[in-house]
């Protein structure tokens, strides 16, 4: 059964200060079959080497499939500053509600 939201909790300090470790989001997994992904949102997507999920702002559409994303933290995000551009199929959704722990 498909779900058009999904539930995250914040586990790093990536997206310091507006998220914070212990956070939780949903995400709007249909968002994007609707409008492109655009500069400043934030998202949930797959990791594009390791087995896990990373939340992200996208910095810049480097065309109409790529995305360059950047956590807010950057001296603790692991982001396209170090795996290049991801795929518009690893983006899980864009983060919807943001309830603080």
């Amino acid at each position: 059964m498909f779900f058009p939201i999904m539930r995250f909790r914040i586990e790093d300090k990536s997206m310091e200060p507006a998220f914070k470790s212990g956070d939780y989001v949903i995400v709007n997994k249909i968002f994007y079959s609707f409008k492109q992904p655009a500069k400043g949102d934030v998202i949930v997507l797959k990791h594009p080497i390791e087995k896990k999920y990373l939340m992200k702002r996208i910095a810049l559409a480097t065309n109409s499939n790529e995305y360059y994303v950047i956590g807010d933290n950057k001296n603790y995000s692991q982001d396209s500053r170090h795996f290049g551009s991801v795929k518009k199929d690893l983006i899980i959704g864009k983060v919807w509600i943001h309830f603080k722990k």
